[in-house]
């Protein structure tokens, strides 16, 4: 492995510097804020068409223009779409696919977290529905245009997940993905969801990896966004985002510098062909013994988020859910 250059106050701009993106197309979700507008900036600034999808199109639209002006690269597009509805994004893919263009690289950044009970219209938990589901229909419908990337460029597109040292909180419950038979709870729901993408980077490495295709998961590390929208001030200060008076940690890293691993993970030339990693910092994570030692050194990563069998029968899940999703019953009606 290379000789790693960047580290944890590392800034997306200086990641990006020296690489020419310029006919590269990129898509980045969850780009009307926090790290995945500044993502979507630096990759601009490097000359990529860029296309930004989110939910609400008219903050899009404002971010676009805030990112054509501060990069003059004026091919910033807006895309809406909804992870949480299979529809929204089957009509993102075909709106995609229709433009015929090639997909480079594929950043599924956006998330929601330890949010109350709720559930998708096609009856998914909402945080697995919308981090998981969500982004596997996108990336499973947008295999084709990842595909031609990787043939007219001869190098293999990439896939980048922005997971979380979350996912020591749970492994995926196969049996009970949705939380039919069991208590809720806000933080082993986010868990769940975070392991099931760097889970979900394993199995689509392996099945097309061969075909042009990589993934490789990360953390970007604790930042301050809207992301903690739905944490009590409790839940904050026993996190230490914030102690008794309100006053941030001052030890997070700030928008620019968390944005770093996910342009590394996009551009680094040492991860060229390499997939199912897990990445921090702007480099490779470490395998710890337990979730315990991992929370204590809030970093790397435990086994049950890499294991290649529970990642392949995820998929297929994932996969029959694609074709038939739970849909919402008696238990989970009104709760969207």
């Amino acid at each position: 492995m290379a000789e790693k250059k960047f580290d944890d106050k590392t800034r997306a701009l200086e990641v990006i510097q020296g690489h020419d993106l310029n006919g590269y197309e990129i898509i980045v979700t969850g780009a009307s804020s926090g790290i995945g507008i500044e993502t979507a900036r630096v990759l601009a600034q490097a000359g990529a068409r860029i296309i930004l999808a989110a939910r609400d199109t008219k903050k899009l639209e404002s971010v676009a223009d805030d990112i054509r002006q501060y990069t003059d690269n004026q091919n910033v597009e807006i895309e809406k779409l909804e992870l949480d509805s299979l529809s929204s994004v089957g009509e993102f893919v075909k709106r995609y696919l229709a433009k015929n263009r090639p997909l480079h690289i594929l950043i599924n950044n956006a998330g929601i977290m330890a949010c109350p009970k709720a559930f998708t219209k096609d009856g998914f938990e909402l945080q697995f529905g919308t981090n998981h589901m969500g982004h596997f229909a996108l990336t499973l419908g947008l295999i084709p245009a990842l595909k031609h990337a990787a043939q007219l460029s001869g190098r293999k597109s990439r896939v980048v997940s922005v997971s979380s040292l979350a996912h020591i909180f749970a492994d995926v419950d196969l049996e009970d993905i949705n939380f039919k038979n069991r208590n809720y709870d806000p933080w082993v729901a986010y868990g769940q969801s975070k392991t099931a993408n760097v889970l979900f980077s394993i199995a689509l490495t392996k099945l097309y990896q061969n075909e042009g295709i990589v993934s490789n998961s990360l953390m970007p590390g604790v930042i301050l966004t809207g992301l903690q929208k739905h944490l009590s001030k409790e839940e904050k200060v026993k996190f230490n985002i914030e102690d008794e008076k309100g006053n941030p940690n001052p030890n997070f890293k700030t928008v620019e510098q968390g944005a770093s691993t996910t342009v590394w993970a996009a551009v680094a030339s040492e991860l060229e062909g390499k997939g199912g990693l897990y990445l921090e910092n702007c480099g490779y994570s470490e395998l710890k013994e337990s979730s315990q030692e991992a929370h204590k050194s809030f970093l790397g990563y435990v086994k049950y988020a890499v294991d290649e069998e529970k990642a392949m029968k995820l998929w297929n899940i994932s996969k029959e859910w694609l074709k038939n999703p739970p849909k919402l019953d008696s238990q989970t009606e009104g709760m969207d």
